[in-house]
C-alpha cells in the first residue's frame, strides 16, 4: 500500500511538469484525492487510469480537469460514468475498453471534438448508430469484443466512420 502511494505521488509530481497524468497500473480502487491537491493549477491534457480496479469516476474529476484531450480508463471495473464527463469538451480520444459497460453513456454523443472511441471488450449490445454517425469529428470506433446485434453491425458498416468489429464467427476476442 505504501509503495502504491509513493508511486502515485511521484507520478502526480511528474504530471505537474508534463500535463499528463499517468496512473496506469497503480492498484487504484478509487481516484486518489491527492490528484486534486497536486494538480490544482495544472492544465491536464492527457490522463490514464488504465489497468486499475476503479468501479467509478467521481464527478469532481471531469469538473476539475476540463482540459483533458486524451482519456484512458481501460482495464478497470467501470460500468458507468458520471454525467459531469460531458464537461470534457476538448476530448479527442476516449478509451473505456475492457470494462463492464452495457451501453454508451448519452453524453458521449455530444463530444464535438472526439476523433477516436475505444469500447473494446465490454458488454455493449446496442448503440444509437444514428447519433454516433452524426458525430462529425468521429473517425474511428473500436467495438470488438462486444455482443452487438446484427442490425447494429450492419448500420455501423454503412457509416463513414472506421469501425473495428469482430470478424464473422470470431465472437468475443
Amino acid at each position: 500500500m505504501a509503495a502504491e502511494a509513493a508511486l502515485v505521488a511521484n507520478r502526480l509530481r511528474e504530471a505537474q511538469e508534463s500535463n499528463v497524468i499517468d496512473l496506469t497500473n497503480c492498484g487504484l480502487m478509487k481516484v486518489p484525492d491527492a490528484i486534486y491537491i497536486f494538480l490544482k493549477h495544472t492544465p491536464v491534457l492527457s490522463c490514464s487510469f488504465s489497468k486499475n480496479q476503479l468501479k467509478r469516476i467521481p464527478p469532481r474529476f471531469p469538473v476539475t480537469f476540463k482540459t483533458v484531450q486524451e482519456l484512458n480508463m481501460s482495464d478497470n471495473k467501470l460500468s458507468e460514468l458520471p454525467e459531469e464527463m460531458s464537461e470534457l469538451i476538448d476530448l479527442k480520444t476516449m478509451d473505456i475498453s475492457r470494462n463492464q459497460f452495457t451501453s454508451l453513456p448519452d453524453f458521449v454523443y455530444q463530444y464535438s471534438n472526439l476523433l477516436q472511441l475505444k469500447l473494446h471488450s465490454n458488454q455493449i449490445s446496442d448503440i444509437d448508430t444514428e447519433k454516433l454517425v452524426q458525430m462529425s469529428s468521429l473517425q474511428e470506433v473500436d467495438f470488438r469484443g462486444n455482443p452487438l446485434s446484427a442490425e447494429v453491425v450492419c448500420r455501423l458498416q454503412e457509416s463513414n466512420i472506421t469501425v473495428q468489429l469482430d470478424k464473422l464467427g470470431e465472437g468475443d476476442s
